[in-house]
């Protein structure tokens, strides 16, 4: 680096995007991790790259929250722009579920803190658009307790209203493609409620190590998407609270007017249900307005499936009265062997408002 404040030590990870390294802060004498932009990024000219790099690390600077990743420092040297950040230690969700799925406990406070992190940059308009396990790192506090982060906010844009954008940007896929909404592939406009629809995907992932939609090659996990072939998740799961599945279906909707409409009603509906709910975590939730509704859709609905270039229209998934299980048991989260607790401190900040008057998912 031209800047010898920083001491970089080795590549820690990478992306379609960006790498990332671990650094020595020599003025601050603290490890740091440096995330550079990548030439081979999908950009039509470096210039454009930086741009973004720089738009990225300005929204996230201006984010202080507990679960999301701290920006300290953004700059360009002689080798590109770069940004600092802090380093964490711990796993990323999708390393935790090879393990084993979450138990309930473990998802309740996945699901609290992920929203809770959402909250404070919907409050800024930030739509993430890459919401996937390998950007959300589980790090361990020294209480005993952890903490999850998100991280990556690299496909992020700033929107006052929602706008028009692809999912593409010349090669370059913007987004996983298990964990993309409909509206991403379709080309229409995205707001927060395409990250709640991701968000369902990832929980869904989470308590049953599978994704919602597959199928064998990209285009077909597309149509899977834009047709709905998803199978509930109190199928798969049972032994969870029956609500509990219906508000992580309640992400899934195909439309996104049956979505929540943002990361605080999800959170309040998520809050109202858990304090309400039987001891049993297995016994029948509150019926009424404010139980989360999925909306499965009928023979016939869903949209056209999407064609492959040259092969016509790609065949349909599994259909949706398939039968799976988990792939493996729930396994409560704990740290890895021999890792240091983080020094990071958490607080739970947005569940102020009154179970009452938490607003109802909207009906079928």
């Amino acid at each position: 680096m031209t800047d010898d404040r920083y001491e970089v030590k080795d590549k820690i990870g990478q992306g379609g995007l960006g790498a990332v390294y671990r650094a020595y802060d020599k003025r601050l004498n603290r490890e740091v991790a440096i995330k550079r932009v990548l030439p081979e990024g999908g950009f039509d000219s470096q210039d454009e790259a930086i741009e973004r790099f720089l738009k990225e690390a300005t929204a996230l600077s201006s984010i202080q929250h507990p679960h999301i990743v701290t920006i300290y420092d953004a700059a360009v040297d002689d080798d590109g722009p770069y940004v600092v950040m802090e380093l964490l230690t711990g796993r990323t969700i999708d390393q935790m579920v090879e393990r084993g799925t979450l138990t309930y406990e473990d998802f309740r406070e996945v699901a609290i803190q992920t929203q809770e992190a959402l909250i404070a940059a919907q409050e800024l308009n930030l739509v993430h658009r890459d919401l996937k396990p390998a950007n959300l790192m589980v790090v361990w506090l020294p209480s005993g307790k952890f903490q999850v982060k998100l991280v990556d906010f690299g496909l992020a844009k700033f929107s006052a209203k929602p706008s028009v954008q692809t999912i593409d940007h010349g090669d370059a896929v913007f987004g996983s493609v298990h964990f993309m909404a409909p509206e991403q592939f379709e080309r229409t406009a995205l707001d927060q409620r395409t990250d709640m629809y991701a968000m369902g995907c990832l929980y869904y992932y989470t308590l049953t190590g599978s994704y919602p939609f597959t199928g064998d090659t990209a285009p077909q996990v597309m149509s899977a998407h834009l047709k709905h072939t998803v199978i509930d998740l109190k199928e798969v799961r049972p032994d969870l609270p029956a609500w509990a599945c219906d508000w992580v279906m309640w992400h899934l909707n195909r439309s996104m007017d049956d979505r929540p409409q943002d990361a605080r009603e999800s959170l309040q509906n998520f809050i109202m249900n858990d304090q309400q709910a039987p001891a049993d975590a297995a016994a029948a939730p509150p019926g009424g307005a404010n139980r989360p509704k999925f909306v499965f859709p009928e023979a016939g609905q869903g949209g056209e499936s999407p064609a492959a270039p040259g092969t016509g229209p790609v065949p349909v998934v599994a259909a949706a009265d398939s039968r799976v299980t988990p792939t493996t048991a729930p396994q409560p989260l704990e740290p890895p062997e021999g890792q240091k607790p983080s020094v990071h401190t958490t607080t739970h900040v947005t569940a102020s408002a009154e179970p009452e008057e938490a607003a109802p998912p909207p009906a079928p």
